[in-house]
């Protein structure tokens, strides 16, 4: 199965989820991608490496885990960067799509005068990394100044006079100097804190479609259910655990093979949205508060629009973003009901509970099958989960027994 896919919509859309902060999404990712590709198209680079940049770029945190270390790095000195850059390049390793921003990732925080702990210094350093570093500072000091008390471009002489201070030593100086020039146009500074960043990224032709098969779009869901579940140690690998089930099941419901690549997709995924919750309520070894809990309402919202606005097939929104849906019509963040749950939603909504009751929370060990037929029964009962789906998941039970003995 082949498809058309545009690379530069899919990551910006799916990074917006590693902005997310208590004030909503603070769109870094995004600025900084813009930031990068000005640079690029200021010093004259070719289409291929705006490609390369502007890729990285939308990206380039992705081995961020918690959001107390974005928050580190949202200060414009940081003493140890070199935990996320290394984890996400190692992540993006893993994946032969993505595998050439290995390297740029691995040095997005390289100082141009050396001392790194990759060993590399001046022209060694990868020029998209000595870009991408230069426009991620950027971007920082823009945070940190601007409150919106006075317009961006009373800023500009103090962002341009700290980033000249460190030429040659933090930053290329050569970048440095193109930095400057570019910082002279208005529009530079307004496109950055336009509402829709996106579209002043477009303008620099980063916007690009490419040709993918089945494997390469599962590549693209296993990063980032990676990054999802990264976020909690009480939910390693719980993605992939919602994934085979779904699959798993799917399959002996008599689905396609086209919808089980969707399935799998959505099963990765169906969690994406739970990177908008603080750290501290996914760990808390006790009960969660009402307003905690509310919290917790928002990841499935955001799941589905974070995949509409991918560009996802129909069906992946709908199957990743249900799974609290109920069918009694009591369940979030829709309150939709049996008449609008497809198979598909049902079967990610039960994968999900099976899966989650497996594992070991905060606040209890992993269950064995008859304590969780158990309560997936009581849950049928309370129409919350469906009667057909659970009766054939603990009819491949033994099967789900074994795939998830291979995720150990």
């Amino acid at each position: 199965m082949m498809a058309e896919i545009n690379l530069q919509q899919l990551l910006m859309t799916l990074s917006s989820c590693l902005d997310f902060d208590e004030q909503g999404i603070n769109d870094h990712h995004n600025k900084v991608c813009q930031i990068s590709l000005s640079l690029a198209n200021q010093i004259g680079l070719n289409q291929q490496d705006k490609n390369l940049i502007g890729t990285a770029a939308v990206i380039h945190d992705i081995g961020v885990t918690t959001w107390g270390e974005r928050d580190v790095l949202l200060k414009f000195e940081v003493n140890n960067p070199w935990d996320h850059c290394i984890s996400g390049a190692e992540l993006v390793r893993k994946y032969s799509l993505l595998e050439p921003l290995s390297d740029v990732i691995l040095n997005h925080h390289s100082n141009f005068a050396g001392g790194n702990q990759t060993g590399l210094a001046r022209g060694d350093i990868p020029l998209a990394s000595r870009i991408i570093h230069l426009a991620d500072r950027v971007d920082v000091l823009i945070n940190n100044l601007y409150k919106m008390d006075k317009p961006i471009l009373c800023y500009v002489e103090q962002i341009t006079d700290r980033i000249n201070s460190l030429s040659g030593t933090v930053f290329d100086p050569e970048l440095v100097e193109q930095f400057t020039l570019l910082s002279q146009r208005e529009s530079f500074w307004l496109d950055l804190i336009a509402p829709e960043v996106s579209k002043s990224i477009k303008l620099h032709d980063f916007n690009f479609t490419i040709s993918v098969d089945k494997n390469e779009i599962l590549q693209l869901a296993n990063m980032f259910a990676d990054v999802i579940d990264r976020k909690s140690p009480f939910t390693y690998r719980h993605s992939r655990g919602v994934a085979g089930t779904a699959v798993l099941l799917a399959s002996a419901m008599g689905f396609g093979e086209n919808d089980l690549v969707n399935m799998k997709i959505a099963g990765l995924l169906h969690d994406i949205g739970k990177l908008s919750i603080r750290d501290g309520i996914l760990e808390k070894p006790g009960k969660l508060t009402d307003d905690e809990f509310t919290e917790i309402k928002q990841h499935t919202y955001y799941t589905y629009h974070i995949l509409v606005d991918a560009g996802a097939n129909n069906e992946i929104p709908q199957w990743a973003a249900y799974h609290h849906e109920k069918l009694d019509g009591s369940g979030y963040p829709f309150h939709l009901d049996a008449s609008q749950l497809s198979l598909g939603s049902r079967i990610v909504a039960a994968a999900d509970v099976f899966t989650a009751l497996r594992e070991d929370r905060p606040y209890r060990r992993g269950m064995e099958r008859h304590a969780i037929e158990e309560i997936m029964n009581k849950m049928v009962h309370r129409s919350a989960l469906d009667k057909e789906v659970v009766h054939n998941l603990f009819g491949i039970y033994r099967q789900l027994d074994d795939y998830f003995i291979s995720l150990l």
